[in-house]
């Protein structure tokens, strides 16, 4: 178990010391932005983006690429990103599959010892950094690299300022839990069980089976991303969290880059327009309908975008499974305030 994870995070090391020493030999285009590190578990209102080029973007990139530990003033929980594109003259999408490829076996490794020892999903950071010491980060450590084997037309770099993440959550998980709490309201204030806060709860959940599903939302921060364009579509052909450099191909055409500017949450009031209206089932807990489990409120299956023939990191990501719990997982953490990182 934890030996696999140290052979595993080894062979991470070696694949990207030997990336890092091949692909800075083939840029001919390039620019990241640095954004600075939160020293609390909060989302700023305005952040900075600062411009590299050169051979200071790809010092920047090489040492962000592997920088798994959490800075001396990070906050856990944060990330540290650098947003940006290099333009290549050889193709780095093999080193590339190799070293997200072993991104995903440390994944797997980590839910299989966390399976192993029963324990619940918030302890696949402490797994992490038990088997590696220090303070790895589970964001830092597991995200992917993107790379595209063409030159783009265009990439547009933004901010995604108003998203929302949902968790889902167990109906039956609901149930048990807030029919030990009503149990302990009954006993602390001398009332039946059905005239507690939480037997109340309970009835509002009482038509709903115990394989569906509650969704919890939760704001996420500030983050990147960045839309690519290959095609002469008005749509982007790929849109990537922009957490760390995208390589793609130098062309005798250079691509257009709209470049990220600072983030200011005071000048960014639209909300997305596809936003959709939420039922809430329990306020306290702030929990919410699956839209999924409606009559007639699924989600059509709608390409977000043209399916591609170019060869690219971008489809085996999007089709990748993050650690989630499913809903009828035996060990499901309630304690949604102590997200991995």
């Amino acid at each position: 178990m934890m030996a696999d994870i140290v052979h595993l995070h080894a062979c991470l090391n070696a694949t990207l010391k030997e990336f890092g020493n091949a692909w800075p030999n083939f840029v001919v285009r390039s620019k990241v932005w640095q954004l600075p590190l939160l020293a609390e578990q909060k989302a700023a209102d305005h952040i900075e983006a600062r411009a590299l080029e050169g051979c200071a973007a790809i010092d920047a990139a090489i040492q962000a690429m592997s920088m798994f530990e959490r800075m001396p003033d990070q906050a856990p929980g944060t990330v540290m990103r650098l947003p940006g594109y290099f333009a290549l003259s050889e193709s780095v999408l093999h080193w590339v599959k190799e070293i997200n490829q072993l991104k995903d076996q440390l994944t797997m490794e980590i839910e299989k010892t966390r399976v192993e020892l029963n324990l619940a999903p918030s302890a696949r950071s402490k797994i992490l950094r038990q088997a590696l010491g220090g303070q790895m980060s589970m964001k830092q450590f597991l995200r992917h690299i993107q790379a595209f084997d063409i030159c783009p037309r265009l990439i547009v770099f933004t901010w995604a300022g108003h998203t929302t993440g949902g968790e889902r959550v167990a109906v039956g998980k609901v149930r048990e839990l807030l029919g030990k709490t009503a149990k302990q309201q009954a006993m602390k204030e001398g009332i039946e069980v059905d005239q507690t806060l939480a037997g109340a709860e309970l009835r509002r959940i009482v038509n709903l089976a115990d394989q569906a599903s509650l969704v919890k939302y939760k704001v996420v921060a500030p983050h990147p991303r960045a839309m690519v364009y290959f095609s002469e579509s008005s749509r982007y052909d790929a849109m990537i969290h922009s957490n760390l450099p995208m390589f793609v191909l130098a062309g005798d055409r250079s691509t257009d880059v709209h470049e990220l500017r600072n983030f200011d949450r005071h000048a960014r009031q639209a909300q997305r327009p596809d936003k959709k209206t939420r039922i809430e089932v329990i306020p306290r807990m702030n929990l919410y309908l699956n839209p999924d489990d409606l009559v007639g409120q699924r989600k059509p299956d709608i390409q977000v975008s043209n399916r591609s023939s170019v060869s690219s990191t971008y489809s085996a990501s999007s089709q990748r499974k993050v650690l989630a719990e499913t809903p009828n997982a035996p060990q499901l953490d309630l304690n949604f305030f102590l997200p991995d990182d």
